[in-house]
This record gives structure tokens, sequence and C-alpha cells, in this order.
């Protein structure tokens, strides 16, 4: 019989299908049969590479300004909560269909319940197993509202067979402060090292001739300073160029910055930058650390993974930090000269890397998986 892993993958963002992609092509690798299940945008995406199926939406993140809006997310995800057996029932069926002898849910909560309910062996992919530090700072009944979801957590993590952190192990952990501490989470959390879904085939850019920096910035509006703070620099750099990813536009770029809106293979500029300007998403994160590059962080105002990340990785020594408030010119400058000319950064980063290399996060979740669809073939 063949091994056949069904992912439920939550759609918002591009960090979970990334990882999952990721383990996903080694599991085929060894001819297994995979199947897909997220939403939106990125249900699209996983289905040019794999066979996938539609599943309804747990939550929706909701943003205010450019900050995570708790509370609105919050009242918006209600209304799912009161469909959430329905949910679970979806993925049921799914996973009937497909015959799974293994599942693997990455933020998806309905996916434990339903693989608990017809006792498949459940992996869990996770770098945050407690919800709790994004209630510290907020209303008494915000505090109120998070007992129960962090109480969801533990339950899916009580459900599940191993919850696999796509981080380093600690103390070099870069997602440690979102961690439970919970002994009964701990026992079931395993270190496999980052996983992430580069191209390790691509060439360098053939469109850039000069060492550059790379910014990554989307359209989001509240990241327009970043880019007007780089316009204004970038020609204080004579033998540097910038290129940066965005929907942003202007009519005063200095001959040494490059606009641009889309890639094919965003990977390939990622491997040959010098240095990277980005936010602190933990995909993201492992993305920079697996390829070695020293980075300038700044995380998107109120997202507290992001403050939580970012401040992990300059404690690690391979970032340093910038937060809207300093967002000026001339911080902008000295912390781009630093990066650039302080070695520590770079052979930090470099270490990181290898250790990335080792660990083989990727290969490691895979073989994990197939053991535990092995239980269930052997017979």
């Amino acid at each position: 019989m063949t091994h056949r892993i069904y992912f439920s993958v939550c759609g918002e963002g591009y960090g979970h299908s990334s990882r999952d992609m990721a383990i996903a092509k080694e599991l085929t690798g060894a001819g297994t049969d995979i199947l897909m299940g997220s939403y939106g945008y990125v249900l699209d995406r996983l289905s040019r590479s794999f066979n996938a199926v539609e599943t309804e939406r747990e939550f929706e993140m909701v943003g205010n300004h450019g900050s995570f809006d708790l509370k609105a997310t919050i009242s918006r995800s209600s209304s799912t909560a009161f469909h959430f057996s329905r949910i679970i029932s979806q993925e049921r069926k799914a996973m009937e269909d497909f015959n799974a002898t293994c599942v693997v849910a990455d933020g998806r909560s309905a996916a434990v319940f339903a693989a608990f309910k017809l006792g498949i062996p459940c992996i869990i992919i996770s770098n945050q197993t407690s919800v709790m530090p994004f209630f510290n700072d907020c209303t008494f009944f915000l505090r109120l509202i998070g007992k129960p979801v962090e109480f969801t957590v533990k339950t899916m993590t009580a459900l599940a067979e191993e919850v696999l952190v796509p981080d380093f192990p600690p103390p070099h952990t870069v997602c440690l402060d979102t961690l439970s501490k919970s002994p009964h989470t701990m026992k079931k959390q395993r270190f496999i090292g980052p996983v992430v879904s580069l191209n390790h085939d691509c060439q360098a850019p053939p469109d850039i001739e000069h060492p550059f920096v790379l910014t990554l910035l989307g359209g989001h509006s509240f990241r327009l300073p970043i880019f007007n703070g780089i316009l204004d620099i970038a020609d204080r750099f004579p033998d540097m160029d910038f290129v940066i990813f965005t929907k942003f536009k202007s009519d005063t770029v200095p001959e040494n910055v490059r606009v641009m809106e889309f890639a094919e293979d965003i990977s390939a500029y990622m491997r040959a930058a010098e240095l990277i300007i980005t936010q602190a998403g933990h995909s993201t994160a492992m993305e920079i650390l697996t390829l070695g590059k020293p980075a300038l962080i700044i995380p998107d105002k109120g997202q507290i993974e992001q403050e939580r990340n970012a401040g992990r990785m300059k404690e690690l020594g391979v970032c340093d930090t910038l937060d809207y408030s300093s967002l000026e010119p001339e911080q902008l400058f000295n912390k781009i000269y630093i990066l650039l000319n302080d070695v520590r950064f770079r052979r930090r980063a470099g270490q990181f890397s290898e250790r990335a290399k080792v660990m083989g996060g990727a290969k490691k979740a895979a073989d994990i998986i197939l053991g535990l669809s092995e239980r269930m073939l052997c017979y």
C-alpha cells in the first residue's frame, strides 16, 4: 500500500504553505501520495504542485492601520466558531475520501479533531504553541477570552502524536517566546530545524550586476516609510545597489535602486543579496537563517509574533532591528552601514546556515510522518 498524507494548511499568509510544500516535496520523492487542503490564494498556490481540496477558513486575521487588531479578529472570527463542527466534518470527509494514513495540521485545529475522531495519526507543525503572548497586554475582557483559546491549543496538542517545531533547538530557537512552557506540551514538541521552500538550484539574478541590498515590502500601505527611507539614503551607498520588491511607486528613484513588483523565484535574489531588509514572520526568519544572510528586521507595528522574532534574532546576533517610531533616514543609513561592514553579523548568520543544513528539517519531518503512517499500513 501507499502512504497517503493529508496536509491541512492555514491560508493566512505564505509561511504555512511554504514549509508544508518543502515537506511534501520530500514525501513525494519517497513515492507518497499527497493531498493539500486550504483556501484562498494559498489553495491556488498549493494546487500548482499538488492535488488539493478546498477547506473552510477557521479564522480571519484583521489589521488596523498596520497593526494586528486582536479584538476585530476575534469579532470577525466569532461567526465561524459557531460552524466549527461543520468545518470538522468537512475535514473528516476529505480524510476519508482520500483514505489518509497520516494527517499534518499546520495552523488548522479542525483537522486535529477530525483526525482524532477517525483514529488517524496526526502531526501538528507549529512555531506557536501558546497564544497567551497575544493577550498579555490586552484588556481584562480580551485576556479572559484568551483562556479558552489557550485551552483549545492545549487540547489540540493532547490529541496529536507530536508537535514539530520548524526551528533550531533551544537556546537558539527564534520562536522560543511563543512556545508553551506547559510540560504536557513540551514533552510533545520536537525541534526539527528550519523548514523552508527555497530553490537550491537557482542561479544568481541575471539582471543584477553589482552587490545589492534586498528589501521585501509587499504592498501594505503602512510600510511606505521604509520605501521612502531607502530612496532617501540609497545614493549614500555608491558601491551598492538596492532591489525593492513592492507595489509602491515613485517618480524620484535613485540610479542604484531597482523597484520590482514580482519575480518567479525570489529565493534567487535572497541568496545573492548582501543584506536583507524585511519583516520578521517566522518563515521569513528561517529563510534568512538558512541562507546565512545578515538582516535588518522592521516588524509590523502591533504584530507581537514579529516583534518577538525580531528580538530573538537580535539576541542571536544575526540581525539588527528598527521600529516605525525610529524610522528616520539617518537611523536607517547607520543600521544598513553597520550591517554591511561588521563581519560579525555575517559570520554569525553563516553559523546558523551550517546548522540548518545539518539538521535537514524537511527531511526529518518527512521521516517522522512516514513513521506514523507506517503504523497504519503495516497491518
